[in-house]
């Protein structure tokens, strides 16, 4: 640091009529992330207004937060982040009736092939669909099979017949990676990324040497969107949190904060005290029985001040 999904529909067994044709699902998709690909990379004016088509919620609070830091990136920074515009695959089409109408599919990053998740959602009145969020996959995570596209897939709706409810397993989430003293739980499997958080937190305590505090909460935002597997088999549930890091040092030092704190806030140096705040999305497949389990994730500053 310093160097709701809607929908009445429970229906997880026969298949329905999908929200959006299959073929013009898929040109959706290419279209959406095309335009949230070139979007995020360009931090002019024209920029700003083309993000507002492709994103929606925290995912445009997000993307807007990378853009302005996109003066201080090397290009291999860049194109490590780098969405692939091509070999969109629609994987699920939420079915008519539910709102809001989703499109979940996946593209690649660019550089690397590694796999992304993307949720799309909007369609009501003519609405175009926008990225509501754009989650990497976690290394080894796999996706259960989703009902076809020809199918559609039925919504979360309350959660019944999921292992847990939406809700519970973002709180069990936010509660497991707090830093000092989170709390152990049984609802979510081991994942990388929350052993990446509690690591993360703990070397950022020791580096302030007992110099100062460092603390960190993750505050559940609600559910943005989801569908149900196939046959049954439980969910994959987007949700949205947002972590708070804060340092309160005990003494006046001189801190030089990370490049990305500087571009967002202008701030250029720390000595009592600095409050940095991310965008974490998560995506968690919730199965009928047995452990949930985070299968993608990002993550963005979006705001953070300091004196």
């Amino acid at each position: 640091m310093l160097s709701a999904c809607t929908g009445n529909s429970d229906d997880t067994g026969a298949p329905g009529t999908p929200a959006v044709a299959p073929d013009a699902a898929q040109t959706t998709a290419a279209s959406a992330v095309s335009a949230a690909a070139t979007s995020s990379l360009d931090a002019s004016a024209a920029g700003g207004a083309a993000r507002d088509k492709a994103f929606v919620g925290a995912a445009l609070q997000s993307a807007n937060a990378y853009a302005k830091t996109l003066p201080g990136r090397t290009a291999a920074e860049k194109a490590d982040a780098e969405l692939a515009t091509t070999g969109v695959k629609v994987l699920a089409i939420s079915r008519g009736g539910d709102n809001p109408q989703q499109v979940l599919a996946q593209t690649t990053l660019k550089k690397t092939g590694a796999a992304v998740l993307v949720l799309l959602v909007g369609g009501q009145d003519g609405a175009a669909f926008k990225a509501a969020a754009v989650t990497p996959m976690l290394p080894d995570a796999k996706l259960d099979a989703l009902d076809t596209p020809s199918d559609g897939s039925a919504a979360i709706g309350d959660g019944s017949g999921l292992s847990a409810k939406p809700d519970d397993v973002v709180a069990a989430f936010a509660a497991s990676v707090k830093y000092p003293d989170p709390t152990t739980t049984k609802v979510l499997a081991d994942d990388p990324l929350s052993e990446q958080l509690r690591q993360s937190a703990l070397a950022q305590s020791k580096a302030l040497n007992n110099q100062g505090a460092f603390t960190q909460d993750h505050q559940p935002k609600g559910v943005l969107g989801g569908l149900r597997l196939k046959d049954g088999k439980g969910a994959i549930v987007f949700a949205h949190l947002v972590r708070n890091d804060a340092i309160a040092m005990r003494t006046p030092v001189k801190l030089t904060p990370a490049k990305d704190l500087t571009l967002l806030t202008g701030i250029k140096q720390i000595t009592t005290e600095a409050n940095l705040t991310s965008n974490e999305i998560i995506a968690i497949v919730i199965p009928a029985s047995g452990q949930a389990r985070i299968v993608a994730a990002s993550d963005q500053l979006v705001a953070g001040s300091g004196r």
